[in-house]
């Protein structure tokens, strides 16, 4: 997983990648994650912290493992 992102980006701490990528670049790193991850036990987090326009929503793409789904508690963003 380390030798894919660090084709797309640099390390900022372990598993944490900083990329910086077009819309295409996007597609194939989601596509080359998704050949390497266990899917039934590995967890991906994308978030585009691109342009600020108000909206978060889309932002942050998992693959993998569903993460489980808060109910309760602050949400800090």
């Amino acid at each position: 997983m380390n030798r894919v992102m660090k084709g797309f980006g640099y390390g900022l701490h372990y598993s944490v990648f900083r990329c910086d990528l077009n819309s295409m670049g996007r597609v194939e790193l989601i596509a080359c994650i998704d050949e390497v991850i266990n899917h039934s036990e590995d967890r991906v987090m994308i978030v585009d912290l691109g342009p600020v326009d108000g909206s978060v929503e889309g932002r942050i793409t998992f693959l993998g493992k569903i993460p489980k789904k808060r109910t309760r508690g602050a949400v800090v963003v």
